[in-house]
């Protein structure tokens, strides 16, 4: 039964056939065949029937299997593809990362001192981070003390210095530590002061005793500059613009909140300067 469900039509067809060879033996108007003849014409047409419904049979076994290839076909094109997406995302990404270190070592040639480029590959858990760690140590010829910049929108401006070496990384105090102090200098005006971090968990810097005769000359987003006077930085690095001006009546200085240039939060590449503090 399974096999007449499934193979209806041909069976249809064997029927009507073999309906029709009786009616026209039956209706014909020459003699009546002989049981031989008659034999003959209802096997052939009982044969004729079997062979349709073996071919459909064969054909629908032979369209399975074209199926069956087809996906396979189609999954092995897909496992291509995304083999081809993930090597194109690799890419992308191996490019992305020649144009930055194209972009370092042009920095790198336009920096005013020689310099060592390195590569940030730690930070201290914090709000801004209370060491930075660089992938270049003693062998490299980095020592304690050593200035590091960095540079962002095609400016470089102060990281902090070096505080430890070991044989192939340092840790960097940046500018903002409480600990931290560079001589400096407002570059236009030229009046001179102490820049000190604002302490763990700030983004700024603050100037200090800076004479307050200079109230009047000093402008916000004025940049400030290492001076090299008592410092272990040489002269003419930039540190931050002004931001605040905070300045009493009677006192004889005053003191200047100060933008650090420097992303502190998106930093990847530094550069060491190479002079010996």
């Amino acid at each position: 039964m399974e096999f007449v469900r499934n193979h209806r039509s041909g069976v249809t067809f064997a029927a009507l056939s073999l309906l029709c060879v009786i009616t026209l033996s039956f209706s014909t108007t020459q003699a009546v065949l002989r049981p031989r003849e008659l034999g003959i014409s209802l096997f052939s047409t009982v044969q004729t029937a079997i062979l349709s419904v073996a071919d459909g049979v064969t054909n629908t076994v032979n369209s399975v299997r074209e199926l069956g290839e087809l996906r396979r076909e189609h999954d092995a094109l897909l496992d291509r593809l995304a083999n081809y997406q993930t090597i194109e995302q690799d890419v992308v990404a191996l490019r992305g990362e020649i144009d930055r270190l194209n972009r370092v070592l042009g920095y790198s040639e336009r920096l005013q001192y020689e310099n060592l480029p390195a590569r940030v590959i730690g930070k201290d858990p914090g709000n801004l981070f209370a060491t930075i760690t660089i992938n270049r140590g003693r062998r490299d010829g980095v020592r304690e003390n050593m200035a590091v910049v960095a540079v962002r929108d095609g400016r470089q401006g102060l990281v902090g210095r070096v505080r430890t070496v070991s044989s192939s990384s340092a840790q960097v105090m940046p500018l903002f530590d409480a600990s931290h102090f560079a001589a400096a200098r407002l570059e236009r005006s030229r009046h001179e002061g102490l820049v000190q971090g604002g302490g763990l968990g700030s983004d700024f810097a603050v100037m200090r005793y800076v004479q307050a005769q200079a109230r009047n000359e000093i402008q916000y987003g004025d940049l400030v500059i290492t001076s090299g006077m008592a410092s272990v930085y040489p002269p003419g690095i930039p540190i931050g613009t002004v931001e605040t001006i905070q300045a009493q009546p009677y006192d004889t200085t005053v003191e200047l909140r100060l933008q650090p240039l420097v992303d502190f939060s998106r930093i990847e590449h530094v550069f060491v300067v190479m002079i010996d503090p």
